[in-house]
């Protein structure tokens, strides 16, 4: 019985013992028979890039801005009298083109004749009263001539009779008599005078008349023609409020004239584009416009004339006007009208024009060598469009990287692709 159990707890360790050197045994076999991989060498990557040679070249850009078709003179058309319109221009309309001396409105002209009537004949009247004055004027003049000769004969008279007086043969009353009538010659002499100025007064009086009422008949005559209304100048209207049979009070506004003559090109440029330009000479510069419609363009030509009379700093920029030299196109040109406009910038020597996406860091390029990149530090003197103008150390010939690449960096290695 216990030769039975010493043998059975000798094969409850021998078993497991064997089972884990066969175990092991098979995963060396494992271990010696597996595949050998060899180590690859690293490959370096290569990165397609497309290129641009460099050509440094003069380059004029272009700046591009949106403006609008302003009026410089834009008028409010009233009338200078009143009265109950009669007749309207039938291109009295908005969005209509008068011509200058083109009658526009009528309004009754009865009591401005009238008027200008009465005026006549108070004027009338004036002048015959004073070619009455000037007569007795006249009349009285010539009286003093004959007064002054009266004067004379009786101091003449008066002398003699002192001669007489002194040789006893006059009487002292003939003397007396004689004094006395020279005296009264000399009153009427000087009552004639005093007529004489006082007619001298009346008639500068009525000259004076005459002119007010010379002028009252110009104002009737003048006013008569207003009730008329004539456009001023060739122009564009708008803002009408007019009808038949409507009183007008004088100056009442019935509409405005946008002056055809005066229309302008209006646009900003922004504080540095101003201040490049200005210094380089901006009044007279060249311009050009376009008019865009929903089926074609109209181009115009202009020159910048002046600055806006304010600058407006929320708008961060300068206003501009400029005059338009020609319509080619014949637009019919209306105040209001959006239009791109395109003002020729410096001209840059010896600047290479490279799309934006060359440009790293806004300073620095990088070239192919050798089927590597190379470096190079550039200075962004401008732009014309998409591109870039730059000046640099860059020689012409080199190939510029215009590819855009997010690990891009010196000495990597690059192959150039159309």
């Amino acid at each position: 019985m216990s030769e039975i159990s010493g043998a059975g707890r000798v094969s409850r360790y021998v078993v497991p013992l064997l089972l884990l050197t066969g175990a092991t045994i098979v995963a060396a076999l494992l271990v010696l028979a597996r595949p050998v991989v060899e180590a690859q060498p690293r490959r370096e990557k290569v990165w397609a890039v497309r290129v641009t040679t460099v050509e440094p070249q003069s380059r004029q850009p272009r700046i591009r801005h949106f403006g609008r078709i302003v009026a410089s003179r834009r008028v409010p058309l009233d009338m200078r009298v009143g009265g109950r319109v009669t007749w309207i221009s039938p291109r009295l309309i908005e969005g209509a083109r008068v011509t200058a001396g083109e009658v526009l409105v009528r309004v009754d002209p009865f009591d401005y004749r009238i008027a200008l009537r009465e005026a006549r004949a108070q004027l009338e009247e004036a002048r015959a009263r004073l070619a009455e004055l000037e007569a007795e004027l006249a009349a009285a003049r010539d009286l003093e001539r004959l007064i002054v000769e009266q004067v004379a004969v009786a101091e003449r008279e008066v002398e003699r009779q002192k001669k007489l007086r002194g040789r006893k043969v006059a009487t002292e009353k003939a003397l007396d008599a004689a004094r006395l009538q020279l005296a009264l010659r000399r009153v009427t002499l000087r009552e004639n005078q005093r007529r004489q100025s006082t007619l001298e007064q009346r008639v500068a009086q009525q000259r004076a008349v005459i002119e007010r009422l010379r002028a009252a008949v110009e104002r009737a005559r003048r006013d008569l023609a207003e009730t008329e209304l004539k456009a001023p100048f060739d122009a564009i209207v708008g803002n009408v409020d007019i009808g038949l049979g409507r009183q007008l009070k004088p100056r009442e506004r019935i509409a405005v004239l946008y002056d055809l003559a005066g229309l302008e090109v209006a646009f900003t440029l922004t504080d540095r584009e101003f201040a490049r330009l200005w210094s380089d000479g901006l009044p007279g510069r060249a311009i050009e416009a376009r008019w865009y419609t929903a089926t074609r363009s109209f181009r115009l030509t202009g020159r910048v004339s002046r600055l806006a009379s304010e600058i407006d700093a929320a708008s961060g920029g300068v206003e501009l006007r400029a005059v338009i030299t020609d319509n080619p196109d014949a637009a019919p040109l209306r105040p209001g009208a959006f239009l791109e406009v395109t003002v020729p910038d410096l001209v840059y020597e010896g600047v290479v024009a490279l799309p934006r996406s060359a440009l790293y860091e806004g300073k620095r390029v990088y070239v192919v060598v050798d089927g590597r990149l190379e470096p190079r530090s550039v200075e962004r003197v401008g732009s014309d469009g998409p591109m870039v103008l730059v000046r640099g150390a860059l020689l012409p010939g080199e190939r510029v990287v215009v590819s855009r690449l997010a690990e891009i960096g010196p000495g990597l290695r690059v192959r150039v692709v159309s």
